[in-house]
């Protein structure tokens, strides 16, 4: 059995590469499980794979490193129940330091089982760093970002169907500068023949290759990720006039809007309509979508926030949308959950250095 893990920063296509992975794979007849992961516990990729009739499992409030026996759990209970050849384990997007806490652990107590590492990065975002020099984030986020990058040895560049071939270009130069010890893969997930060339690289990586793990300063890690507004909260909409769905759309953009006019750098916003149809929008997004919108008298919509300004002001924010968009649309949205907070401490089950 093989266990795929996938690290990356918030909004960097892991959900995409797993889903498309999978969808490929079942074409040949192989049987997966995925693992989801957060540090809330309603998950908009969690609901998507239940969708896709996926095999999965969560764990939920903090990270795989911190709740590392739950993992173990949750992978036993896949085997048990399900037999799948392979899982793909998606970490949260605000965790490094997988290597020593999760591969290493995972390599050790599990020795039959082919364990693998694949850090993701949007290629737009990181253009916008590496190369334009933009500061999104604050420092101790930065940390955590580049961290990240740093213990990867599988680096996959993704979402490069974004960028131009001049910034393909000047991407590729300042990543063989900086990763030049890394395999780098550019992908776009979407693509079947690109995820392919993703699952063969996989497979050739040597079963007893032990990446290093990193030198790596918890204090300005735990840091970044306090710097970091969680909400999760699930809502649901009620038109007389059948504009539930329209009015759902609405408070979306009027959200991504009131965010991104505050200037709050996004790690992600992830909406989920009526339990299908997922919107999201990362800091490299553009400000537009479009989806087909039926008419309808009720609506649900899950919202999975992951946002750089306090937890209250985010909360706040929310709350504005909701209260705008129902006088706007003259709708009723009914708040069935809400969850904000902030990452704890750090604290991993263990750590092989």
């Amino acid at each position: 059995m093989k266990i795929h893990l996938l690290g990356g920063f918030l909004g960097s296509g892991k959900t995409t590469a797993i889903q498309s992975a999978i969808r490929v794979l079942g074409d040949q007849g192989v049987k997966c499980g995925v693992i989801t992961n957060d540090q809330g516990i309603r998950l908009v990729d969690a609901d998507l794979f239940k969708q896709m009739g996926v095999p999965g499992r969560q764990v939920t409030n903090g990270c795989f490193c911190c709740n590392y026996q739950d993992l173990e759990s949750q992978i036993q209970s896949l085997i048990e129940t399900e037999q799948p050849e392979i899982i793909f384990a998606e970490s949260v997007g605000s965790c490094t330091d997988i290597v020593a806490t999760v591969l290493k652990p995972l390599r050790r107590f599990r020795p039959d089982v082919r364990t693998t590492l694949s850090v993701f990065a949007d290629g737009l975002l990181l253009h916008m760093l590496l190369v334009d020099g933009a500061e999104l984030f604050e420092d101790p986020v930065r940390y955590l970002y580049f961290k990240q990058l740093e213990e990867a040895r599988m680096l996959i560049i993704n979402k490069v169907d974004l960028l131009n071939p001049g910034q393909l270009g000047d991407l590729k130069k300042v990543l063989e500068e900086k990763y030049g010890n890394s395999l780098v893969q550019f992908q776009n997930s979407q693509d079947k023949d690109s995820i392919g060339r993703w699952l063969q690289q996989l497979d050739k990586i040597p079963s007893l290759l032990i990446p290093e793990s990193l030198e790596i300063d918890y204090d300005i890690y735990g840091a970044g990720e306090a710097k970091l507004a969680w909400l999760d909260q699930e809502m649901e909409i009620e038109s007389e006039s059948g504009g539930a769905n329209l009015g759902a759309v609405d408070l979306i953009r009027g959200i991504f809007h009131k965010v991104t006019a505050c200037k709050y750098a996004i790690g992600h916003l992830k909406f989920l309509l009526n339990g299908k149809n997922k919107i999201s929008f990362t800091a490299s997004s553009p400000r537009s979508f479009s989806i087909k919108i039926h008419p309808a008298v009720s609506a649900t919509l899950l919202l999975n926030a992951r946002v750089q300004t306090e937890p209250e002001t985010l909360l706040q924010l929310i709350s504005e949308s909701v209260r705008e968009e129902e006088e706007r649309s003259k709708i009723s949205i009914r708040i069935r959950s809400t969850s904000a907070f902030r990452p704890g401490y750090p604290i991993p089950a263990h750590r092989i250095g």
